[in-house]
């Protein structure tokens, strides 16, 4: 099957303004963000099984804080998908960080 299977539009994040997940005490570069869910890098880390659940915090550079309820969904290649099952990223956070993305990044997305 060809075509776009998310359900939630991602935003995709140059590497100087990447998003941390801090973790277990442990901080990880997002590499992508959705309501529903994120991708991170977690490159030399033990990685956890697809289901297993996390609380952690996503601190966005322009000062947003989310105190996150996750659970793995996937790991391919030191990147961990995690998706939200009991919540979502605020709607106003998302558009203001696609408008920041736009503005200073014109090409990228």
């Amino acid at each position: 099957m060809d075509g776009e299977k998310r359900q939630y539009h991602r935003i995709r994040y140059p590497l100087r303004e990447r998003p941390t997940l801090l973790l277990d005490g442990k901080s990880y570069p997002v590499i992508d963000v959705s309501a529903r869910g994120l991708r991170f890098l977690a490159s030399g880390q033990s990685l956890p099984p697809s289901g297993t659940p996390f609380e952690g915090i996503l601190s966005f550079r322009r000062g947003v804080h989310i105190n996150l309820k996750a659970r793995v969904a996937r790991i391919q290649d030191q990147e961990v998908v995690l998706y939200f099952p009991d919540q979502e990223i605020p709607f106003t956070v998302l558009m203001a960080e696609q408008r920041y993305l736009h503005s200073h990044y014109p090409m990228w997305s």
